[in-house]
């Protein structure tokens, strides 16, 4: 029954990606290797977006690393645990919350040495910016602890480059990029696990930085992603290329994309409350890294919840044909404004 519940979630989560964003691009989806414990990292620019999206295209399903403080809420925490979502305590959430990673560590060593999946995103945070942060050694940690317990265990680390080309906002694009696998077995060497953890953070890291746009330089951020089209970011190995080669001062023109679509007055019109509810929740987020997450959230429970309670009314005072029509007309009208953006 879980199983059944994981695939649906999957599949209605992808679905409302396809409304969400303009394209979702996956490539090295064969570097995925079937029947082989796997551990999963990621570079963490958007919040719950990240594992959402990585979880609705892998070809295995997977089980979560999620930083604890979104499991606050009792029926929040019932239904992340669902979709095998696990949390993940750092300092911020209390130095005694941290003995609780033990618990979950364990969880972790088992689904491995049960040749299952784990995805952690081990730079321990979000962070907006196009860059990869230091790796902690969370991840090492999960995989040395069980190959002390499973010394013969084959365990291969998977990295993933998520790109988008505006990570903020809707109707952008996305690019995620598997990489190719890492086996780990080689980097496990009883007599000197630091020297092999710091070893494995290392390959780890540069495989990562191939797979995403990587701005060594945080100071210069700024400057150099304005040099780029948004679109670009979706292949990271061409920016990576031209960061090396510009010089700060460099420019290149750009094309300013026009806030004007045709449909946008009628979605304004037709999605005039749930739109309310939206901008009067968007002022609250604090973090930038949660705008995308929250409105994602949304699209998918309330704007829907909105278009079944309209077409119910078009329902009772037009019939049944005019309230298919409708329902159908306010899904459709979304999906060509995003698709056309």
């Amino acid at each position: 029954m879980k199983k059944l519940w994981y695939l649906f979630v999957k599949f209605y989560i992808r679905t409302g990606f396809a409304f969400y964003f303009k394209r979702v691009l996956v490539s090295g989806k064969e570097n995925v290797p079937k029947g082989k414990a796997i551990l999963f990292v990621a570079n963490h620019q958007n919040a719950l977006i990240d594992p959402l999206l990585i979880g609705s295209v892998s070809p295995r399903e997977l089980n979560f690393l999620t930083r604890a403080d979104v499991f606050n809420k009792r029926l929040v925490r019932w239904l992340l645990s669902t979709v095998n979502m696990l949390p993940i305590y750092r300092i911020k959430d209390g130095i005694n919350s941290l003995s609780r990673n033990e618990e979950v560590f364990e969880k972790c060593y088992k689904i491995l040495n049960n040749k299952g999946t784990v995805l952690i995103f081990p730079e321990g945070n979000h962070n907006i910016q196009r860059r990869l942060r230091i790796l902690s050694k969370g991840f090492t940690r999960i995989i040395f602890g069980t190959l002390k317990i499973n010394p013969d265990l084959e365990i291969v680390v998977v990295p993933i480059g998520i790109n988008y080309s505006n990570a903020k906002k809707y109707a952008s694009s996305v690019h995620l990029i598997f990489g190719e696998p890492i086996i780990v077995n080689d980097h496990h060497k009883e007599s000197a696990l630091n020297g092999a953890s710091s070893q494995l953070k290392t390959d780890v890291s540069n495989a990562m930085k191939k797979l995403i746009t990587h701005i060594e330089n945080a100071e210069h951020h700024d400057t150099i992603t304005a040099k780029f089209h948004e679109e670009e970011f979706l292949h990271p190995n061409k920016v990576n290329q031209r960061i090396s080669e510009l010089g700060h001062e460099e420019e290149f023109e750009k094309t300013v994309e026009s806030e004007f679509h045709l449909l946008k007055p009628l979605i304004h019109m037709n999605s005039f409350f749930p739109l309310l509810i939206w901008r009067k929740f968007y002022p609250k987020i604090v973090e930038e890294e949660f705008i995308a997450t929250y409105r994602f959230s949304m699209g998918i429970s309330i704007f829907p919840l909105f278009y079944l309670l309209q077409s119910f009314i078009v329902y009772l005072l037009l019939g049944s044909t005019a309230s298919y029509f409708y329902l159908a007309f306010s899904f459709l009208i979304v999906f060509l404004y995003v698709k056309s953006k």
